[in-house]
């Protein structure tokens, strides 16, 4: 019955979307989008709010509600003269006789190059199929926090404070919370299905990338092309099989952005509402979103301005009308209120603004420095064949590529690598293993579509692409001063894509509608081999969830939950293993960890567990509680005694550890 409502669901938002603009395929799919992520979480903050949280009945009924509440909303007299119908099945139609229609009529070396972006993707959707739909989540965030807090919620039915181990679960923002357990509870506790809005997002952007280029006026072969070359950048695939936030944040952003191009280009009042609603959806989600407040009032200033030269009162009223409903409907709830209560600042206590933050900079002339070298560091970051360094030998000519640089770094004194003080983890030119397979950012595409485009508009400037130009170049450098420099940090970099992204049309536009002789043939032809098998490899050779036997490891299809999620740390992986085999599944546990413990594996596969913190973030250890069974702790948080069981941390492997795991111990309590 779940997941009858489960689908019913999500065939309604794109019902009412095909109702409230049924002009194409791709504009159906973003605006059904918003309204499921909008339903989806103003259920979560409802239930919250009355300690139904955990009620899967209420989560399988109210979205309808307020998916009908968003159809009606939409139906007041200031949209309805703006409706189009037209059948879904007749957009549909279109869609598929348009492309081939193109296809048809593609030269050899077009031909070439999109068959081969079709069977690559292919290959792509058939590896993220098997990876999200038979593999537990495990990235690093989600055991400790984000995921963790999601069955924190469960068990006590509301999103209310609560100060768990790691900071992360009472202080960050909680509408994703909503958008992850939706799919969870209708699927009866398959943790799978975590992942699914990341895997919708992946699909958001592919489409949402084509509407911003066709309301832009490109032409059908370039925005298709670069609508699935976006799809094949590493950070973006990467982020599509995991639990991470930022495939989310970008989609929102892509939308929005959709929205701003469309209004400019048709003036309808219903897209202004669109863009101002996500745009609370987005900044309830993250609060990164800000790096794209400059950029985005670029991109307001130029779609915005021409209509309210024409009707300004109406226009700037709406404006603000549209986005004041966002902040009250999805800000006001999410945390940032909270937050200021309970730490008084919006994003939480000193300890987390202060890790990753301006302040680490101290004087603004300190600041100017070292945040100029973090543009210099993300710069060379991005110079990489990320996807391809899986491959041992083109890690080595990635290393030979950047021998010039070093020798300029340390010629010139620019401090890059030996400078450290504005830094999570100090920059290196040859980043470890772990991080570029982990976090990789554009890749080849970078290298052999961003350039060239960046030079042709140099030579032949655009206004508009140079606005997109500038959005993309504010938003890095935002990224740059604003925090100390992170090798993690290039997965922001996927909503920076999305202002770089039109800018590619020169590129594009180069290779479609230019006759190409036999040598560039060749060379684009090579080019595009050469990205596909990036991205082909950046999700084969990934190690945080490998489909198959690679580096001497075992497929994630073949290893235990326990071993999957710990795949990240495996020097824990025995002691988790052993606590799994000891500790009953309906045990009552309290937690002896510290911020950076895996908590989330612990709750069991069936989270049929209570899990109670006793080291809770910036409190100090509490009394174990009466109704505590068992204690699981590490060494450093309680003094182990005589009958403690220690569950078997490796405290001597290195390799391929990043931050050494505590040496745990279980103690039956009674």
């Amino acid at each position: 019955m779940y997941w009858i409502a489960f689908i019913s669901f999500i065939l309604m938002n794109y019902k009412v979307a095909s109702k409230i603009s049924n002009k194409n395929l791709e504009e159906i799919l973003i605006i059904g989008f918003t309204i499921y992520t909008s339903s989806v979480i103003l259920t979560g903050y409802g239930l919250s709010a009355f300690g139904l949280w955990n009620s899967r009945i209420l989560w399988a009924i109210i979205p309808f509600f307020i998916t009908s509440l968003t159809y009606y909303f939409f139906q007041r007299p200031v949209f309805a003269f703006e409706m189009e119908h037209i059948s879904a099945f007749k957009v549909i139609g279109s869609a598929i006789q348009t492309t081939h229609q193109t296809y048809s009529k593609l030269s050899g070396i077009e031909r070439f190059i999109f068959a081969c972006l079709f069977w690559s993707f292919l290959i792509i959707c058939v590896l993220q199929t098997s990876l999200v739909f038979n593999s537990p989540p495990n990235e690093w965030d989600s055991m400790t926090g984000h995921l963790n807090r999601v069955i924190y919620f469960l068990k006590r039915g509301t999103m209310s404070h609560f100060i768990g181990t790691n900071w992360n679960i009472d202080t960050y923002p909680r509408s994703f919370c909503s958008l992850q357990v939706y799919p969870f509870l209708m699927s009866g506790y398959n943790e799978y299905l975590f992942k699914l809005p990341n895997i919708g997002s992946y699909w958001i952007l592919s489409f949402g990338i084509y509407g911003i280029l066709k309301n832009l006026g490109i032409k059908f072969k370039t925005r298709l092309f670069l609508s699935i070359i976006f799809l094949f950048l590493p950070n973006v695939l990467m982020q599509s099989i995991t639990t991470e936030t930022d495939i989310v944040l970008a989609a929102y952003l892509c939308t929005i952005v959709y929205y701003l191009v469309a209004y400019k280009k048709q003036e309808k009042t219903i897209y202004l509402y669109l863009a101002g609603l996500t745009f609370g959806l987005a900044l309830s989600h993250k609060i990164t979103f800000v790096f794209s407040f400059i950029p985005l009032l670029i991109l307001y200033a130029y779609c915005f301005m021409p209509a309210i030269k024409k009707r300004a009162l109406f226009v700037i009223k709406h404006i603000f009308i549209a986005h004041f409903l966002g902040a009250v409907l999805y800000v006001a709830a999410t945390g940032y209120i909270a937050n200021y209560i309970h730490y008084g600042h919006p994003i939480g206590p000193p300890t987390a603004t202060q890790h990753q933050s301006v302040e680490r900079a101290g004087s603004l002339g300190n600041l100017l420095i070292q945040g100029s070298r973090n543009v210099v560091r993300y710069g060379f970051d991005l110079f990489n064949f990320d996807g391809l360094r899986n491959i041992m030998v083109v890690e080595k000519l990635n290393h030979a590529m950047k021998a010039p640089f070093r020798v300029i770094d340390q010629g010139l004194h620019l401090g890059l690598e030996k400078v450290t003080e504005f830094t999570i983890i100090p920059f290196t030119f040859d980043k470890r293993f772990e991080y570029f397979n982990g976090s990789p950012i554009y890749g080849s595409i970078f290298i052999f579509l961003v350039l060239p485009s960046l030079l042709m508009f140099i030579r032949r400037p655009n206004w508009t692409l140079g606005l997109f130009s500038l959005a993309f170049s504010i938003h890095f450098a935002t990224l740059a001063f604003t925090a100390a420099y992170d090798p993690w940090k290039g997965r922001y970099m996927i909503s920076s894509a999305i202002y770089l992204f039109p800018v590619l049309t020169y590129i594009s536009s180069y290779i479609f509608e230019r006759k190409q002789h036999f040598i560039s043939s060749i060379i684009l032809g090579f080019v595009v081999v050469i990205i596909s098998l990036s991205a082909i490899l950046t999700l084969g050779l990934n190690i945080r969830a490998l489909p198959f036997n690679a580096y001497g490891k075992k497929s994630i299809l073949e290893l235990d939950r326990v071993a999957a999620l710990t795949i990240n740390r495996p020097d824990i992986t025995k002691a988790y293993q052993n606590f799994e085999k000891l500790v009953p599944i309906n045990a009552t546990v309290a937690l002896g960890t510290i911020n950076d413990d895996f908590e989330y594996p612990l709750w069991g596969a069936k989270f049929s567990r209570k899990l109670i913190p006793l080291n809770p973030f910036e409190q100090g250890i509490q009394a174990i509680p009466s109704e505590a069974q068992y204690l699981f702790f590490s060494k450093n948080v309680f003094q182990p005694q005589n009958g403690d069981i220690r569950l078997g941390t490796d405290t001597t492997m290195v390799e391929g550890v990043l931050v050494r795991g505590e040496d745990y111990y279980l103690r039956k309590l009674h």
